[in-house]
């Protein structure tokens, strides 16, 4: 069985243009960076993991000082979410607690001109009929190019189980042994090929299938 590493989330790109806004982090805070280059849905992202030993609500007054008088503020089950669209940018600040003196805030800023730009862009990828995206995560990190797909329908999970091994198969990858696990209501395959590997998660619930998959590819 082929080693996972888990390269999609928690990705803070390197590159740097000018024009992107950025946010002080809380004085002492530890910014925890994996990746390189990341785009969602076509549009590149920048998002920082930041860890801070201090309590949400002095990490959220250190953020709303950030971002000025204007953003909007939700309050959700476990996170406070400040979002702001500034220029050509959306930045959104997710806050929660990990610990009784340890929060998390997870920066994010998206390109919304770049958004807008890529709508509609091709999938490069053959999906079952009447199926809807629900994720693309794009991710360049030194030398290891990953792409998560996550995806939803209607179909039985083995049709969506011979798309995407025919849709992997065309990019030289196959099945790594047999499923990790298998049953009516979901199934997990490793699958390999020359520098590259992928993991097809597909699950079944309420009459509807989501899948998902990941592919890393290493130069």
């Amino acid at each position: 069985m082929p080693t996972f590493v888990a390269v999609l989330t928690l990705m803070v790109p390197l590159w740097a243009l000018a024009a992107w806004p950025q946010l002080d982090v809380p004085a002492g805070a530890r910014v925890a960076s994996v990746g390189e280059k990341i785009r969602l849905h076509g549009a590149p992202m920048r998002i920082q993991r930041v860890l801070v030993a201090q309590r949400p609500d002095a990490v959220a007054r250190h953020y709303r000082a950030a971002l000025g008088p204007r953003y909007a503020t939700a309050q959700l089950q476990d996170r406070l979410v400040l979002s702001q669209g500034r220029d050509d940018y959306f930045i959104t600040v997710s806050i929660r607690p990990l610990g009784p003196k340890l929060t998390e805030a997870l920066v994010s800023i998206a390109d919304a001109r770049e958004a807008r730009q890529a709508v509609g862009r091709p999938l490069g990828f053959n999906l079952p009929a009447a199926s809807v995206v629900l994720s693309d995560i794009e991710a360049d990190d030194a030398g290891k190019r990953s792409r998560q797909l996550v995806v939803g329908n209607a179909h039985a999970i083995t049709t969506n189980i011979d798309v995407f091994t025919r849709e992997l198969a065309a990019r030289g990858m196959h099945a790594d042994g047999p499923p990790l696990r298998r049953s009516a209501a979901e199934h997990v395959q490793f699958y390999k090929g020359e520098h590259r590997e992928a993991q097809l998660i597909v699950m079944r619930r309420d009459g509807q299938t989501q899948t998902v998959l990941t592919m890393i590819e290493t130069q």
